[in-house]
C-alpha cells in the first residue's frame, strides 16, 4: 500500500485495460479525486497535483495553458519534496455530459463521444507500447458526481526541451540537410503506424513532437480521437494528406509537385495494399482542404476504400473550404508555388532521393 494513500473500494464499473494495468484507485485526499497509479514513481506526482486540487497550493505546479473555455488545462509538474525528480505533464480535462458514460465505460463512439480521458490514456499506452512514438503515461484521476466522472487528469512524461514539428521546420527553413532528416524520420513514424493499424486522425505537425536529439523518433501527441480500426492506405493518405497541409501553409491550390510528391511517399507506403488506388485519388484532396470540422476524419476512415465516393467527398471539402477564411499563405494564384512552398516540395524530393 502507497504510504499516506487510503484505497478505495470499486465503487464504479470501470475498463478492463484500466483495472488490469494500474493500482487504484487510491485517494491521497478529501479532495474528491481517485488515482489510478500506472507506473511505480506516478504516486509523488499524483500526490502533488491532488494538494493543489485540495488547496490552491501551486508549489511545483505550474499551469502551462488553457483551451475551450477551460475545459482543457495543461501543467508541468515538478514534485517540490524531491527536487530532483524528472518533471511531469498533466492534462486536465472537464467532461461535457455526453462524453461521462463513455468515460466511465471506457467506450467511444458516437452517442458517448470519442475524446473522454479514458478513451486517450487507452490511446497512449497502445501507442507507446506498440511503437517508439508514444509518450509515457504515469497516472490517471478522476474526479466523479452523481456515479459518473465530471473530470479526469492523464499524466504523462514531460518531454523536456522537445518543440512541435513546425516549430523546429520553420526555424530551420535554410537547412536542407536537417528538413531531410526531419521528413525520414516522419516517414519512420508513418510506417510504425502503418504497422500497428494506428490512425492518429489528428497527425498535423503541432502533435509531432522532435527531440533536441534529432536522431530520437519522433512522438506524437494528444491521441484522444485515434482509431484502431482503419483501412491501412486510406489511413495513410489521412496522415499524409492533413501533415502536409498544415505544414504548407494550408494552401487551398498547391502546387502539383507537391500532390505528387505526397503520392510518392503514400506509394513507399502502402503501394502493395488493395486500397492504395482509392487512397492516390483521395491524398490529393488532403493535401488541398482543411478536414477540420466539421468534416469528419473518422467518417472517412469508417469506409472501404472501394466503397468510398471520393466525388462526394471532393464536394464537401470544397464546400467548406469556401465557409472558411482562408490564412494569407493561401491566397496565392492556382498552381503557383509560394517561396515556402518550394523548399518542401524541394525537401520531399530530397527525401525520396535519399531513401532510394
Amino acid at each position: 500500500m502507497i504510504t499516506g494513500a487510503r484505497r478505495e473500494g470499486a465503487r464504479w464499473p470501470r475498463p478492463q485495460f484500466l483495472t488490469a494495468r494500474s493500482d487504484g484507485p487510491v485517494a491521497f485526499s478529501d479532495s474528491g479525486w481517485r488515482w489510478w497509479l500506472i507506473e511505480g514513481h506516478a504516486a509523488l506526482p499524483a500526490r502533488t497535483i491532488d494538494h493543489y486540487f485540495r488547496t490552491g497550493d501551486s508549489s511545483g505546479i505550474t499551469l502551462l495553458r488553457e483551451k475551450a473555455a477551460k475545459s482543457r488545462r495543461f501543467y508541468r509538474i515538478a514534485p517540490t519534496t524531491l527536487p530532483d525528480s524528472p518533471h511531469y505533464f498533466a492534462k486536465q480535462m472537464t467532461l461535457p455530459p455526453r462524453k461521462r458514460l463513455g468515460a466511465l465505460l471506457g467506450r467511444s463512439n458516437p452517442l458517448v463521444g470519442y475524446s473522454h480521458g479514458t478513451a486517450e490514456l487507452s490511446h497512449n499506452l497502445a501507442l507507446n507500447e506498440q511503437t517508439a512514438h508514444g509518450v509515457r503515461a504515469f497516472a490517471f484521476g478522476e474526479y466523479f458526481r452523481g456515479g459518473l466522472p465530471v473530470q479526469q487528469v492523464l499524466l504523462q512524461e514531460y518531454l523536456v526541451d522537445w518543440q512541435p514539428f513546425d516549430a523546429v521546420w520553420k526555424l530551420h527553413e535554410d537547412n536542407a540537410t536537417l528538413r531531410r532528416t526531419l521528413l525520414l524520420q516522419f516517414f519512420d513514424m508513418l510506417v510504425s503506424l502503418r504497422d500497428t493499424g494506428i490512425s492518429h486522425l489528428d497527425l498535423h505537425p503541432g502533435n509531432v513532437m522532435v527531440s533536441p536529439d534529432l536522431q530520437a523518433p519522433l512522438r506524437a501527441i494528444d491521441c484522444g480521437q485515434m482509431s484502431m480500426e482503419a483501412d491501412p492506405a486510406i489511413s495513410a493518405a489521412l496522415h499524409l494528406g492533413v501533415f502536409l497541409h498544415e505544414l504548407n501553409g494550408k494552401r487551398a491550390s498547391p502546387a502539383p509537385e507537391l500532390e505528387d510528391g505526397a503520392c510518392r511517399l503514400l506509394y513507399g507506403l502502402v503501394g502493395a495494399e488493395a486500397g492504395f488506388a482509392t487512397a492516390e485519388r483521395l491524398l490529393p484532396l488532403l493535401v488541398r482542404h482543411s478536414t477540420k470540422k466539421p468534416f469528419s476524419r473518422r467518417r472517412l476512415l469508417r469506409h472501404k476504400p472501394d466503397k468510398l465516393k471520393l466525388d462526394a467527398v471532393e464536394k464537401q471539402l470544397h464546400k467548406l473550404s469556401q465557409r472558411r477564411r482562408l490564412p494569407a499563405p493561401a491566397a496565392h494564384a492556382p498552381g503557383i508555388a509560394s517561396r515556402q512552398e518550394q523548399r518542401l516540395i524541394a525537401s520531399l524530393d530530397d527525401m525520396v532521393t535519399a531513401m532510394r
